[in-house]
């Protein structure tokens, strides 16, 4: 059942009226666009980045680049809404990604999994083996419910635990 006639069920049957949802204004419809316009996956072979650029994907397209990340040749996505706007999703092997935001380019959110600890992985991002904390290496289920939170609404999934990344890469 879709937003639009789960909302029509509750204005029209008659628990609904009686419950007074008939006297409720008409709510705004949920949207499902994306607000991701661009979708940038890497594909290295040898030393060189063979990856692709998507302009106005939509989410089955970002869920199997993400799936598709193996921490070998492909190792890295990134969803785009503009310049200052994106999520980084790295990693892939042994089921491990680290996924980052930033909202002004300079200061940047990762993905965490408190349960973890602060030991140093090794994961192969940009065809380069990196340190990251465990702590920032998420499953694959936290991952995607991350990125289509970003795809859907802009933002970061406050039911996800976030901090801020104090990596030498966040500007400040």
């Amino acid at each position: 059942m879709t937003y639009a006639e789960r909302q029509a069920f509750w204005k029209n049957s008659e628990i609904g009226k009686l419950l007074g949802f008939d006297r409720w204004p008409d709510l705004p419809q949920k949207s499902e666009t994306s607000l991701v316009f661009k979708l940038s996956a890497e594909k290295w072979i040898s030393n060189s980045n063979q990856g692709e650029l998507i302009k106005d994907e939509n989410w089955i397209q970002i869920e199997a680049a993400i799936r598709e990340l193996d921490g070998e040749s492909k190792t890295l996505v990134i969803l785009k809404s503009d310049d200052e706007t994106y999520m980084n999703i790295r990693g892939g092997k042994s089921a491990k990604y680290v996924v980052t935001a930033t909202f002004n380019n300079k200061k940047f959110d990762v993905l965490v999994d408190l349960s973890k600890s602060d030991e140093i992985e090794k994961l192969v991002v940009g065809g380069q083996e990196e340190n990251y904390s465990a702590k920032m290496c998420v499953d694959l289920l936290h991952c995607l419910v991350a990125a289509r939170a970003f795809t859907q609404s802009g933002k970061l999934d406050p039911l996800l635990s976030w901090e801020e990344d104090k990596s030498i890469y966040n500007l400040k």
